[in-house]
């Protein structure tokens, strides 16, 4: 099972899980290689590790399982290449930007990133809604 260094830890992953962003995520364009990492020390966080780029991880949140109510729609005209297949439901994630003061760390709910688990594709999409906020603050419960 390959193994990926992440701040001195090496953490396992599997091949079948590696995601493919084919435009990147939003400013990094050359990520396109990508695999979401568990790491119990930061659980109910999860890593999102390049493959393209060692050393490159970013911590990330399932947003339905902090946030219950957020339910953001893809965009109509956003091109997705392929990303979801009929019927496929994806699941959403956002970039949690954590701080020295735990408790104003906060997730990026207006740029996020949709994973399809049947096609293993994903895509980085600025919502054209202003009810989600860049700076969302993460619940206190979760970080405690």
């Amino acid at each position: 099972m390959p193994t990926l260094n992440i701040q001195g830890t090496e953490l396992h992953y599997d091949e079948k899980d590696i995601l493919t962003f084919k435009e990147g995520l939003i400013g990094l364009p050359q990520l396109q290689r990508m695999v979401i990492v568990r790491q119990s020390a930061i659980e109910p966080l999860l890593w999102l590790a390049s493959l393209d780029e060692e050393g490159v991880a970013l911590v990330v949140a399932e947003t339905h399982g902090i946030f219950p109510s957020y339910a953001p729609a893809l965009p109509a005209d956003c091109n997705l290449h392929g990303l979801l297949e009929e019927g496929d439901t994806p699941v959403t994630f956002g970039i949690v930007l954590i701080v020295p003061e735990w408790q104003k760390s906060t997730v990026n709910l207006r740029a996020p990133i949709f994973v399809s688990a049947r096609t293993k594709r994903g895509a980085q999409v600025i919502l054209p809604d202003n009810a989600y906020s860049v700076g969302e603050p993460l619940p206190l419960a979760l970080a405690a």
